[in-house]
């Protein structure tokens, strides 16, 4: 197999189990505090293991793809404002707008709570689509009081990766002038700020961050092969060792745990690239492109209806202890990632037109 083509299949076989880890990570912190200690330690293994990881390489191989084999010219860059538009720009209003319908048909469906109140105000239908902590229903706001995210929260990536596609030209210019030391001060920036409360603006470093880091890499015809390579088996031996020590400190270092979970996510994406390569190389799986081009419908819908089905399966199943909790969680992500590859099928079979513009992918 040629180097680009195994870079390329690396890349692609990343997409679909990291939208999965990311629904994954949502399904299991989605219950807040637990009386019971078996599943409050697999949801600390969760968080150790997959929390926070597929985000930032989500970043950096979109900084990788973006400057790939390119001239930077001004009307190379405007070309690729117009393809933003249609691949991130329409998607995001249209799935936060659907999640907008979702949370006003509750108010309108009379067997629903009726403790669900509505605010129709232009700027609480505003927030929904930047940074949204109840706005629309302030009855059930405690929810989203912390929150950096739009009202379909995993679109916090589009909106801050968009952000930074229109701050590529400085990117551009940056990258070329400081080189390495640019990703390094993003870096530093990204994580000894992260023991600040800075909200979206933390959001917005990790997005620099990683997205310069691919950037970097690929302005300078760095080939990801070679350079992830060479830290293959410091990765793989890093991620477990630090994503252990994150559950160990969870329990009795509290005050690093935070700090032992940014060197994981580092270590993260080095861990993903080398492995998805080893897995490549060695035969152990094939790259499915059904798979592949269905990550990004997961990744911005999965919200929409995973808490859904999960509320469903506790009424329907009452666990009563951890193990049963943990295998209604089990079959609650398993019956979600199915059906939404059940949706995507039927979509892409009889109407490609309207799944490419809600997805903005062929």
């Amino acid at each position: 197999m040629m180097k680009n083509d195994l870079r390329s299949q690396t890349l692609d076989l990343l997409r679909f189990p990291l939208a999965v880890i990311v629904l994954i990570a949502h399904v299991f912190g989605s219950q807040g505090e637990t009386t019971y200690p078996f599943f409050k330690g697999i949801r600390h293994v969760i968080v150790g293991f997959f929390s926070g990881q597929s985000v930032p390489v989500y970043f950096f191989i979109s900084g990788f793809v973006f400057f790939l084999g390119v001239d930077w010219t001004k009307e190379k860059y405007i070309q690729k404002l117009k393809n933003r538009i249609k691949t991130l720009f329409i998607p995001y209003i249209i799935w936060n707008t659907v999640a907008v319908f979702l949370l006003v048909s509750m108010k309108l469906l009379p067997f629903l709570p009726s403790e669900v109140k509505l605010n129709p105000t232009f700027s609480a239908f505003l927030s929904c689509y930047w940074v949204y902590k109840g706005d629309l229903t302030p009855s059930v706001a405690d929810n989203y009081l912390g929150s950096t995210n739009p009202i379909d929260l995993p679109l916090w990536f589009v909106r801050d990766l968009m952000i930074v596609v229109l701050c590529t030209p400085f990117l551009h210019y940056g990258l070329k002038y400081m080189k390495h030391y640019l990703v390094f001060l993003l870096g530093g920036m990204w994580f000894f700020l992260s023991y600040l409360e800075l909200g979206h603006i933390q959001c917005l470093l990790t997005a620099f961050f990683f997205f310069s880091w691919g950037a970097y890499m690929s302005l300078n015809k760095k080939d990801m092969l070679t350079e992830f390579g060479k830290y293959f088996k410091l990765s793989i031996f890093f991620y477990p060792l630090l994503a252990s020590l994150y559950i160990v400190s969870v329990y009795h270092f509290p005050t690093v745990s935070s700090t032992i979970k940014m060197l994981n996510t580092l270590v993260g994406l080095l861990f993903a690239y080398n492995l998805a390569r080893w897995l490549l190389q060695h035969k152990v799986c094939k790259l499915s492109s059904f798979l592949a081009s269905s990550s990004f419908f997961i990744y911005v819908a999965h919200t929409l209806v995973c808490y859904r089905i999960l509320h469903v399966f506790l009424l329907l199943l009452t666990p009563h202890t951890g193990l049963s909790l943990l295998m209604v969680n089990v079959l609650s992500i398993l019956f979600t990632v199915g059906s939404l590859l059940l949706v995507f099928y039927i979509l892409r079979r009889f109407f490609p037109s309207f799944l490419q513009i809600v997805t903005g992918r062929k």
